[in-house]
């Protein structure tokens, strides 16, 4: 699959994707949010909402241009935004999109991994409950890793992850660096509140202060990559997974560059 765009991520083609786009922002930032705060805030019922996020309910014109100047978009924002049926090669801006957010939000891989856990239920209120995100993020989210191939549901209600090596060589180099920043930054967050929450039995954060010369950096790269491919290795050859665990590793300049 092929997808080519250097379209700012703010121009949606999909009315549906900006819905999901702006609810998932809001429950980011206040992880309380809600599916009925966000239909108050848009001036729809939570049911009729709930059905078009999940793509079971049709939009009209009227009704896209009353939730847009609801989301604050001007009239032209809303014009700009075609209609998915009507335009075929919003599919393959959509696997765009999908595949930026697989990129730069911590909780699709985090689906991936759970489904290899030995607890694993697959059923959308364990997983929202077992992560701490919202049932609407994890709906998006699981929809989202099966149109790009990630997750397969068989018939039988199994949850396969298909993962594959090279997730965002379909995307342009600047939407995967900005997923990658975007990454970061959640995991280092993330990372802030286990360091202030839990104990050290069931973390680890240490650090250390070294004099380097930055020409062995690039080598350096290659052994914290190689360390951590070994370290995944060693827990999937080993006893059958129960949780899931984020990894980050920092290395960084504190003094100034003379130049």
């Amino acid at each position: 699959m092929e997808t080519e765009t250097n379209d700012d991520l703010n121009v949606r083609t999909d009315f549906r994707l900006a819905l999901q786009q702006a609810f998932v922002e809001r429950c980011r930032r206040n992880p309380s949010y809600s599916l009925r705060a966000f239909a108050k805030a848009l001036g729809i019922g939570a049911s009729p909402l709930s059905a078009i996020l999940r793509g079971k309910r049709p939009l009209t014109s009227k009704m896209k241009k009353r939730l847009g100047l609801a989301l604050g978009m001007s009239l032209e924002e809303i014009k700009e935004i075609a209609d998915s049926k009507m335009i075929s090669q919003t599919e393959f801006q959509q696997i765009t999109l999908d595949r930026y957010a697989i990129v730069s939000d911590w909780y699709h891989y985090a689906i991936l991994e759970l489904v290899r856990v030995q607890s694993f239920i697959p059923d959308l209120n364990y997983i929202s409950k077992t992560l701490g995100i919202s049932k609407t993020e994890t709906q998006i989210a699981v929809e989202r890793l099966q149109r790009v191939g990630l997750l397969e549901i068989t018939e039988k209600g199994k949850w396969v992850d298909t993962t594959f090596e090279g997730l965002a060589t379909n995307i342009t180099d600047d939407l995967s660096s900005q997923a990658s920043r975007k990454l970061q930054r959640q995991v280092l967050e993330m990372s802030l509140k286990a360091l202030e929450e839990l104990p050290t039995s069931v973390r680890n954060h240490t650090s250390m202060t070294m004099a380097i010369n930055p020409e062995d950096l690039d080598e350096a790269k290659k052994k914290i990559k190689k360390f951590r491919r070994e370290l995944c290795l060693f827990f999937e050859r080993n006893r059958k997974p129960t949780q899931v665990y984020n990894l980050g590793i920092s290395l960084y300049p504190i003094t100034k560059s003379e130049d």
